[in-house]
């Protein structure tokens, strides 16, 4: 009998010994950056084992992302409403087309673009917001450094980056322009016009990709509602100011900042479709 007592204790001790599990250690994720301490998605083994950390499955972050600038349509999608393509000019020349134009009047059950939502295309900061003026209408201009882009897309716009010629003959009455502070670096300038309504954004918020700016409308220079879609390549940080032209109720500084934004050469026209073009592309790899 007391064998027996003996065994029953013996079997009841050994019932409260903590259990040690073993843990699956998954492979780093190739997001994650060498740290000295635990990231948030690391948790340690509380078992009286040496100390192993554990990586728990995290979301991959996109660090380059592009966002359809409109309402229902997709990067595939926005060429079938392209109505108005880019057209470069010379430097010192206002003539061309400066962006895209997307627009419909009637498209599935819509009977017109207008009131359509407007979307970032890349991330970044506010630097320009421009009221009912001509000729951009409602507008805002986002900044993206062009180092946030991938190296390949990187080389690629500079590589449409051309010297700027030290005399400008400017088309139309242009004041005398200054030249920005020139840093050595270049951001990708995103100009969203003829919008519906002012921006409810403020100077130097970050915005990220794919957040509303606004509806589609028809204000400004604009003769049917339509997205004024213009990207730029530029100095990194510029000062744009507030910019209007072709009536003389503007002042001098406002018609400088055109000109300087429009013609001087500092922030030179690339298609947009570059930067969809690359977005599609990695998608597929």
């Amino acid at each position: 009998m007391k064998r027996l007592y003996l065994l029953i204790i013996a079997v009841m001790l050994s019932a409260c010994q903590p259990q040690l599990v073993a843990s699956t250690v998954l492979p780093p994720s190739p997001t994650l950056e060498p740290s000295a301490s635990p990231s948030p998605t690391q948790t340690k083994s509380s078992t009286s084992q040496p100390t192993q950390t554990m990586l728990l499955p995290t979301s991959t972050i996109q660090a380059f992302q592009v966002c359809s600038p409109l309402e229902e349509e997709t990067l595939d999608t926005l060429s079938s409403i392209l109505v108005n393509p880019l057209v470069i000019p010379p430097f010192g020349r206002d003539d061309g087309h400066h962006g895209l134009d997307f627009s419909y009047y009637r498209r599935d059950a819509r009977e017109s673009i207008e009131g359509i939502g407007v979307f970032t295309i890349l991330s970044g900061t506010t630097v320009l917001i421009l009221p009912d003026e001509i000729p951009y209408g409602n507008t805002i201009v986002i900044e993206t450094p062009l180092s946030e882009l991938p190296e390949s897309l990187q080389e690629k716009l500079q590589s449409f980056y051309q010297l700027i010629p030290e005399d400008i003959y400017y088309q139309g009455e242009c004041p005398e322009i200054s030249p920005p502070t020139f840093t050595g670096r270049l951001s990708v300038y995103h100009l969203y016009a003829h919008l519906e309504n002012p921006p409810s954004f403020q100077m130097g918020e970050v915005i990220n990709c794919g957040v509303q700016l606004g509806t589609v409308g028809n204000t400004g220079r604009s003769s049917n509602p339509h997205l004024h879609l213009e990207t730029r390549l530029g100095p990194s940080g510029a000062d744009l100011g507030d910019m209007a032209f072709y009536e003389t109720k503007y002042t001098e500084a406002q018609q400088a900042n055109y000109c300087l934004w429009r013609m001087s050469g500092y922030f030179q026209l690339f298609d947009p479709y570059l930067i969809f073009n690359a977005w599609l592309a990695d998608l597929t790899h």
